[in-house]
């Protein structure tokens, strides 16, 4: 599908500028700071800033531009899931399904209401009104009633935003899986780069009042640090060797290095994508030993940046791979931390995405 979203959208002192022209082929994850235009983008194609001066095709067919009437929001073929749920107040859960069931046809992909209560898990709250839900739980409900809607795209805006980690955990990877079963792509608005890495497979930034195309979700881990604060890290990929079933630990070949990550991650010869927070890697300067870390791998700094109260650190390891490290400017100053200086990188904890989700 090709999407096109081209103009400048001005709220108050802020300016979004967009020049898009890509294909959104799978989970497209858009990621930025709060403020930086996500929700805005998803809006427009949704048709719900009708009177935007912007330029808006989908998969060939312009819904909107400055010279032509706007497609009415009930006519495009999307369906959308915001932050906060907007369920009808006066329908029970029961009813807001209902309702998204009852749409009339139009080109896209319908679920069926078996599937999507049985996986949401929301016959318990089929009775109840919008206001007698937890939050969680309104999201739920406004996540099945996107999935009955019959769309050629589906637009969520951080759906799972309100959910525990345990849903988080069981319904990103549902969703991976929905968007490729059915062909039917996804921009998926998140401030979660583990989130990103279960369900992405290209990535849009939001940031300085523009929103460009990375050219892999490594760029996007990269670029967008400060926004993604704490989860700041790299995206790196590695080939499964083998699983140790006494210690329950997977090895990974990394380059010359091996990573060892908890459980089994595979159990093949195939690529597993690695997100390595920022703040659980250390560096040394010289040779390591007698250490609990098991990672550690050989690099080089490349660049360093000021983060807050402390400095990311890119290190080059294997392949034109990169991994980043939060460390203290003493650390900086003690190590004699710049650009060229070998050193170890010493990695703690690793969340894992195998890429056949």
């Amino acid at each position: 599908m090709r999407l096109v979203a081209q103009g400048t959208v001005r709220r108050g002192d802020f300016a979004l500028q967009m020049d898009l022209d890509i294909d959104v082929d799978g989970v497209v994850a858009l990621v930025g700071a709060s403020g930086s235009g996500k929700s805005t983008l998803l809006r427009l194609i949704g048709g719900f800033e009708p009177h935007a001066p912007v330029r808006v095709e989908v998969d060939g067919t312009r819904w909107q531009s400055a010279e032509q009437h706007p497609l009415p929001a009930h006519a495009r073929a999307v369906a959308t899931v915001f932050q906060e749920g907007r369920l009808f107040p006066h329908l029970t859960a029961a009813g807001n399904l209902a309702f998204a069931a009852r749409c009339p046809d139009r080109p896209g992909v319908r679920l069926g209401m078996e599937e999507v209560v049985r996986f949401l898990d929301l016959a318990p709250l089929l009775p109840r009104y919008p206001h007698q839900l937890s939050g969680g739980q309104r999201q739920r409900v406004a996540l099945g009633r996107a999935l009955l809607t019959p769309a050629k795209l589906w637009l969520l805006d951080e759906p799972m935003s309100a959910l525990d980690a345990a849903s988080r955990r069981e319904i990103a990877p549902y969703l991976g899986r929905l968007c490729r079963r059915h062909a039917v792509p996804i921009i998926y608005v998140s401030h979660s780069l583990p989130e990103v890495l279960t369900l992405a497979d290209t990535a849009l930034l939001a940031a300085d009042g523009r929103i460009e195309e990375m050219p892999s979700l490594a760029a996007l881990a990269d670029a967008s640090g400060g926004a993604l604060g704490d989860d700041a890290g790299a995206v790196v990929t590695c080939r499964f060797k083998r699983f140790d079933p006494h210690y329950r630990l997977s090895e990974l070949a990394f380059g010359a290095a091996s990573l060892f990550v908890p459980g089994e991650v595979g159990n093949t010869e195939g690529e597993v994508r690695l997100h390595i927070p920022a703040r659980d890697v250390s560096l040394a300067v010289g040779p390591v030993a007698n250490l609990s870390i098991l990672n550690r791998v050989a690099g080089t700094v490349d660049a360093l940046w000021d983060h807050g109260d402390a400095v990311l650190v890119r290190v080059v390891v294997c392949d034109g791979q990169h991994l980043l490290a939060r460390v203290t400017r003493r650390s900086v100053d003690e190590l004699g931390l710049a650009p060229g200086v070998a050193v170890q990188a010493l990695v703690k904890s690793a969340s894992v995405r195998t890429s056949d989700l």
